[in-house]
């Protein structure tokens, strides 16, 4: 019977005892409470298609999808099942035998063809202005009517011209420590140029050469978590010929997912690769001098992909966040926990991503934060949403952009 999962041992999926500790912290369970939603039934269902048992059909790829990748059930498993590993082969070979879903067949094809995306973002740009309306979290844009069963929707302002549009090099300010390639993503390529600009600006205060290379493409983040591995490698190596003869201490990324997909999956890489938070906690003593304007009250949320996808301890942004002068840190309850964004998840099961997503703005309101930091273009977005729908006033913000403020 056909439909084994390639790279999949039955060693690795007997792994899983049963236990029920991921439906403790599973997102969409908590929404759903069905037994599909949670990495021990995908894991069960992964390994009867395995022993040729069933056969994927679209209810079984439908399964396999139902899932944010946020990997808080690999980060509590008591046996350390490789929950992602066991995930995105399921969903190559569901690829392979149903196809993708409209929406992520859209996701794929816009963000792994540069051109393209840059050709709607100069398009949509101004009509996006004209139609919609500004929120509270800078960079973002709000529909002018709530949805069905979703209320109040949120869109990125796309820029007319990508911020890697040539070969860009931002002397240090002061004595150079290093010099760094700043893998700036699709998200800050083509909707937050200003966070890139502001990443940049705090590099270079803290005594770093940036270089923004013009032949850099999407890390192949939609393509790889959609299962769509072919697609990925063809990302993949773009960016590795790309990158081939830069010359950098290391490559710094100030997205999560980027930071987790290139450290986990670029190993060819010909320098270290550090996520924005880690440099600012290497550089402590120099973020102390900095001081904000006026008083703000913040909170944090830990995207998901930097504190388990990359494992970034999570005392490092609350440590730089409380030696920033005039910044008063608020912690948030179930700051570690999803957002709901999940990529295209967003997409395909809006109504389950809503549940989590307003959760998590709900718990930011309570702190009585004025702003909503993180540091995931992704989450920034999905939360202002949340915060816009909660009607709070607060509003979400990378930290880049606010540390920015404090360099004026």
């Amino acid at each position: 019977m056909e439909g084994k999962i390639a790279g999949l041992s039955p060693e690795l999926l007997e792994k899983c005892v049963r236990c029920g500790s991921c439906r403790q912290v599973c997102p969409v369970f908590s929404v759903t409470h069905e037994e599909p939603s949670v990495a021990r039934g995908k894991i069960f269902l992964a390994d009867m298609v395995n022993r040729g048992k069933v056969e994927i059909d679209k209810e079984i790829a439908g399964f396999f999808n139902l899932c944010t990748t946020c990997l808080r059930c690999e980060e509590i498993c008591p046996v350390m099942v490789d929950y992602e590993k066991i995930i995105i082969s399921a969903r190559a070979l569901a690829k392979e035998k149903v196809g993708l879903s409209p929406e992520k067949k859209a996701a794929i094809k816009l963000f792994s063809n540069r051109g393209l995306l840059e050709k709607v973002a100069k398009l949509t740009s101004p009509i996006t202005k004209l139609l919609t309306k500004p929120s509270k979290s800078p960079g973002n844009r709000l529909l002018p009517v709530k949805l069905p069963k979703l209320g109040k929707v949120l869109l990125p302002q796309m820029s007319p011209r990508p911020f890697n549009a040539e070969d860009r090099l931002f002397p240090a300010k002061g004595k150079e420590k290093g010099k760094v390639l700043f893998f700036t993503g699709c998200m800050f390529n083509n909707f937050y140029t200003q966070t890139a600009e502001n990443t940049v600006k705090v590099l270079n205060a803290l005594g770093y050469t940036v270089f923004v290379p013009k032949e850099q493409y999407c890390c192949g983040a939609p393509a790889f978590f959609a299962g769509d591995l072919e697609t990925f490698a063809k990302m993949k190596e773009k960016n590795l010929q790309g990158f081939a003869d830069a010359k950098v201490d290391f490559c710094i990324t100030a997205c999560a997912t980027c930071g987790h997909v290139l450290k986990k999956e670029y190993p060819e890489l010909p320098f270290p690769v550090k996520e924005l938070i880690e440099v600012l906690f290497e550089n402590l003593e120099e973020v102390g001098k900095w001081k904000l304007p006026k008083e703000v009250k913040a909170t944090w949320h830990h995207p998901c992909h930097i504190v388990r996808g990359q494992k970034i301890p999570r005392s490092y942004p609350i440590d730089v966040l409380k030696v920033v002068q005039n910044l008063k840190f608020l912690p948030m309850e179930e700051a570690d926990n999803c957002c709901g964004m999940g990529g295209s998840f967003k997409l395909s099961h809006p109504e389950i991503s809503r549940e989590i997503q307003l959760k998590k703005a709900r718990n930011a309101s309570k702190t009585g934060a004025e702003v909503v930091l993180t540091e995931c273009p992704g989450c920034v977005m999905n939360i202002a949403e949340g915060l816009e729908r909660v009607e709070s006033k607060a509003k979400s913000l990378h930290i880049a952009d606010l540390l920015a403020q404090a360099l004026k």
